[in-house]
């Protein structure tokens, strides 16, 4: 599926409304941070949300197009996501993590709560999406256990636990939006390493999402006490 080349409608306001049109001419922020944008959102500053939209829509609608499988709803994802980007939803904390990862953890939470609903209301009943749904339900519930159990915080130190192949495949594949042939094609692996890679790894972090969740987050401090 190719979302490439996909021009996203501009995100609707909590009034209903799109962004004003002097808004949508309005110049590329290419000096603020994500995290200095996601703060002026929280004043309500249209001009930011549209710099964030511009910046990360080709990533939300890919992780809604590989989780949900129908671009007609990772389109509804992308306005979902923005949305509460703008409104009392948008809880960023900087002092938490980066905003990238805050922001990719919310898209995968959407997604995976979206496509719960739609197989309640089988919405995937009778298609090949549901011999797809079945065949990687396992992959999924690794993703979205490690998705719920980490803050932004928690996720990228548990990246630092990973060997470099499996921390470049995961990255790659949670922030960059990349699928893993995708992934196979960017770092020259063999796809079968590359899956090999996205399994062991997605695997380990679930391991330390339960073990930083069952310790209280004092997993780092009971490491450092048994080395020593």
């Amino acid at each position: 599926m190719d979302t490439t080349e996909r021009i996203m409608p501009l995100p609707m306001l909590a009034n209903g409304r799109s962004l004003a049109s002097e808004v949508l001419e309005c110049r590329a922020d290419p000096i603020s941070t994500d995290e200095e944008l996601l703060e002026r959102i929280q004043q309500r500053e249209e001009e930011a949300l549209l710099a964030l939209f511009r910046r990360y829509h080709p990533l939300v609608f890919s992780i809604g197009c590989r989780i949900l499988r129908d671009p007609g709803e990772a389109e509804d994802l992308v306005q979902e996501v923005f949305l509460r980007l703008h409104s009392r939803e948008n809880t960023f904390d900087a002092a938490k993590g980066s905003a990238r990862t805050w922001l990719v953890q919310m898209v995968y939470r959407r997604a995976f709560d979206r496509r719960a609903y739609l197989n309640r209301r089988q919405f995937y009943h009778g298609t090949d999406e549901a011999a797809y749904a079945n065949a990687v339900s396992g992959a999924k519930s690794l993703e979205t256990d490690v998705v719920e159990r980490l803050t932004a915080q928690q996720l990228r130190a548990a990246f630092g636990e990973l060997s470099e192949n499996q921390k470049e495949t995961l990255e790659l594949f949670f922030f960059e939006g990349l699928k893993l042939a995708e992934i196979a094609e960017r770092t020259g692996e063999d796809i079968k390493n590359v899956r090999h890679h996205y399994y062991r790894g997605l695997e380990r972090l679930r391991q330390l999402a339960r073990e930083l969740t069952r310790d209280g987050g004092d997993h780092e401090d009971d490491r450092k006490g048994d080395k020593g």
